[in-house]
């Protein structure tokens, strides 16, 4: 299977695997209260597709985790927003 490259979303499905690990819960009962295919939690997990916001949001709910909780880890987005290019948007001019 091909895995997914963005560091940020490697660095996201990481921290949820270790939520997951640490609560204890089995990934099919987190798919069945999130009503998603356990397949797509595994992908996820184990890095081999980038989710939609909404199934991240119905995974984290469905395991109890908070979905702020999910999205706050040690990510250095400078360096990303680098090796992206990614540019700060500038306000408009006044005229």
């Amino acid at each position: 299977m091909k895995s997914i490259e963005d560091k940020y979303f490697i660095s996201l499905a990481e921290n949820l695997k270790i939520l997951i690990e640490v609560k204890g819960l089995d990934i099919v009962d987190i798919a069945a209260g999130a009503n998603i295919d356990r397949r797509q939690v595994y992908r996820l997990l184990n890095k081999e597709n980038v989710p939609i916001l909404s199934t991240l949001i119905k995974i984290s709910l469905a395991a109890g985790i908070d979905p702020k909780v999910l999205f706050e880890f040690k990510f250095n987005y400078s360096d990303y927003m680098k090796e992206n290019k990614i540019y700060p948007a500038t306000k408009k001019k006044k005229k």
